[in-house]
């Protein structure tokens, strides 16, 4: 494909393939990006983990979450705080303590706290150097490592906080690669991308 430097226009092409797949496409497509993933050393041996909850047609993660609390890792999820555009990293026990965020997205009920200020508060809240692996949602990926995302910029603010040493993992379906995406230089590429076709190692030559 073709470098597209119009970026809104990648992502009203990206996100209709991705939402016009089958329900039976994308199961078997699922399937497939969890083995991939999970031959990854790096996430084997992580012990926490920060991964999104699907929304409107992502790869979906509730078999990741439930793999990682049947080996003993911590799984977190990201909440926003909106007014800052920001990402707090939460632990995730269950699915059952879960309500649709500010934009729908399902995050753990505490932006009571959150509004108030609160933070310190949270018992569950993480802080992001405990961080080993981050798997991140997009709408596009390269195989480079780039990434676009939906225009928030969360990503764009979390992603620098990490430890130099933290994987950063985009999952996708293969519709969502592409030849090459405009990068800015804030913008910080990730290290692997995993589709139902292959691992792509971005950033970094091996984990």
């Amino acid at each position: 494909m073709e470098v597209l430097m119009d970026k809104d226009g990648l992502r009203r092409q990206i996100l209709h393939k991705r939402l016009s797949m089958s329900a039976a496409e994308r199961a078997d497509k699922q399937v497939r990006i969890l083995k991939h993933l999970l031959t990854v050393p790096h996430l084997q041996q992580a012990e926490t983990i920060l991964l999104y909850l699907d929304f409107r047609g992502e790869v979906e993660t509730e078999q990741i979450f439930r793999w990682g609390w049947n080996a003993g890792k911590t799984m977190a999820v990201p909440v926003s705080k909106p007014a800052e555009r920001k990402i707090i990293p939460v632990r995730l026990n269950s699915f059952e303590e879960l309500t649709a965020g500010p934009y729908g997205i399902r995050e753990p009920d505490m932006h009571v706290q959150l509004a108030a200020g609160h933070l310190n508060a949270l018992p569950d809240a993480l802080s992001v150097q405990e961080l080993d692996v981050v798997i991140v949602p997009g709408v596009a990926f390269d195989r480079k490592g780039g990434r676009l995302g939906y225009g928030g910029g969360y990503y764009d603010r979390f992603l620098p906080q990490l430890r130099p040493n933290a994987l950063k993992i985009g999952i996708a379906y293969q519709l969502q690669m592409v030849e090459q995406l405009p990068m800015e230089t804030h913008d910080i590429p990730l290290d692997l991308i995993v589709t139902e076709k292959s691992v792509y190692h971005g950033r970094r030559a091996a984990f």
